[in-house]
């Protein structure tokens, strides 16, 4: 069973040098100053999503949280589950996020909530959870 424990990262407003026409924001490890492409995140680190802020579904702290899990896919945590059961419904989280910017997080089904899943995370490659700041599959 692998797990990672999550890492918050903040965006310093540099980019990348474009390689193959993509270029990647820079971000900045919140505890050490560590810096890294956005392409090259590990495994459990965690940001507030940028751009436009109507984009994406917010946590009760009016912030998008990410995630970053296995195969470098991002998971957008106050945001929908493919497998939404309420997907007209725009109050509710298929993930409840407990915890915001620089602490642990937690994520289950506590909460205003559909019955999409145990509170986990699929894509292909990994499926797991997020518990007290951890990220481990199942």
């Amino acid at each position: 069973m692998s797990e990672y424990r999550c890492t918050w990262w903040e965006y310093t407003g540099r980019y990348s040098e474009f390689v193959d026409s993509v270029s990647s924001p820079i971000m900045r490890k919140m505890v050490t100053g560590e810096e890294l492409s956005g392409a090259d995140l590990p495994n459990g680190a965690l940001w507030v999503a940028g751009g436009d802020p109507d984009l994406y579904p917010k946590g009760p702290d009016g912030l998008a949280i990410c995630c970053r899990i296995p195969g470098k896919h991002t998971w957008f945590i106050d945001g929908r589950a493919s497998n939404c059961t309420m997907k007209e419904d725009t109050e509710h989280r298929c993930w409840v996020r407990h915890g915001t910017v620089g602490e642990l997080i937690h994520v289950d089904k506590n909460g205003n909530t559909c019955q999409a899943g145990g509170g986990s995370i699929a894509t292909p490659g990994f499926h797991g959870f997020l518990h007290h700041g951890v990220l481990r599959d199942c």
